[in-house]
């Protein structure tokens, strides 16, 4: 998935409009669009804006490994988990929801369907 669709789904995901962006980041709403439309490579420095604007890694929208600040790589599925975050969120938020008793309780229930589909 290349930059700017990746964009796009952190736009959808923060349900921020393109103008949004372009207001956040200092990067043209023309050159979003034209940028999208294309799916082309952005500017370094339009990049970081973008990157910043939408509170993600560069090296994630650019679909590079991640380094730590020591340049070690960081672990390999941090993208992997970003995304079942997303995609669980409203489940993990209704589980927090729940009083703690009900949650040892629930959890207690998916583990052994799991266990039951392995």
């Amino acid at each position: 998935m290349g930059f700017w669709k990746k964009a796009e789904v952190e736009l959808d995901y923060y349900g921020l409009s393109r103008k949004e962006l372009s207001a956040k980041s200092g990067v043209p709403m023309t050159t979003i669009n034209r940028a999208m439309e294309r799916d082309s490579q952005p500017f370094a420095l339009d990049a970081l804006r973008v990157a910043k604007a939408l509170h993600v890694s560069l090296e994630y929208l650019l679909d590079l490994p991640e380094t730590k600040a020591d340049g070690k790589k960081t672990d390999a599925d941090e993208s992997h988990q970003i995304e079942m975050y997303k995609k669980y969120h409203a489940i993990i938020e209704t589980l927090e929801r729940l009083p703690q008793t009900k949650q040892k309780g629930t959890l207690e229930i998916i583990k052994s369907l799991a266990e039951l589909c392995k």
